[in-house]
């Protein structure tokens, strides 16, 4: 089956409106937000998670010193029970 070619319109529709740039900015600018009451509002919802946070470095910190006193009280110890070099008497 052949259809006969169809010539394109001599006159083709075009746009004639013309678009205003600062009308066309003026609507995608989101309304004004007052910043600090954004800023508290997320940090108050990070909150929960910031406490639980450090507690938890809290916890682990505690039990780290506790360990390197424990570790430094036993090398103390133990450097002083042990008997120190014997010197040889100093000759003058």
């Amino acid at each position: 089956m052949n259809t006969p070619t169809r010539q394109p319109p001599r006159f083709v529709p075009t746009l004639t409106e013309v678009v205003d740039a600062p009308d066309l900015r003026q609507t995608r600018t989101p309304p004004h937000l007052e910043v600090e009451p954004l800023i508290a509002a997320i940090c108050q919802q990070f909150q929960p998670l910031l406490a639980q946070h450090l507690h938890e470095i809290n916890a682990r910190m505690q039990s780290d010193i506790e360990l390197l006193v424990r570790q430094a009280v036993m090398d103390a110890l133990k450097t002083q029970n042990q008997p120190g070099p014997t010197a040889a008497p100093v000759k003058i």
